[in-house]
């Protein structure tokens, strides 16, 4: 079963003791429901209730809920990148992930072209030149 969050509209600022978000959820490409939770710390509402029965009994010792978050927090987590990744050289030195201060588009194509910055930076990897993929997985360690 592939479980999927789609049209995520997440509010930090309404976030308190939960992620205040919500989203509709696919179940193997079909849209099936919607899942929301206020950020007060109360539980996800899943809509409808048919739907986080299905996932509960398919999941074992996860529930719907702690899917949801898993699939919540790695979209944050790729939001982020993706934002990171078009102002900035992300790289990794000395087993930390660094930054370099914002760029403009064009400064930053034209820095990223340079054969030699991996040396100038110190770096190991960066994570502008890597696939996104790739890139994201040592974005998620490192953060």
């Amino acid at each position: 079963m592939k479980i999927e969050l789609k049209n995520i509209k997440y509010a930090a600022f309404a976030s308190q003791e939960t992620s205040c978000y919500e989203a509709t959820i696919y179940i193997d490409g079909k849209k099936v429901g919607t899942v929301e939770n206020a950020g007060h710390g109360g539980c996800d509402h899943i809509h409808p209730h048919a739907v986080e029965q299905r996932i509960n009994e398919w999941a074992a010792p996860y529930d719907a809920e702690t899917i949801f978050g898993e699939l919540l927090l790695g979209w944050l987590h790729e939001r982020d990148l993706k934002r990171l990744l078009a102002r900035r050289i992300l790289f990794r030195r000395e087993g930390k992930l660094m930054e370099t201060n914002a760029h403009s588009a064009i400064e930053l194509k034209a820095r990223l072209g340079q054969g030699d910055l991996a040396a100038k930076l110190g770096a190991e990897v960066i994570l502008n030149l890597l696939p996104f993929a790739d890139a994201s997985a040592i974005y998620r360690k490192g953060v």
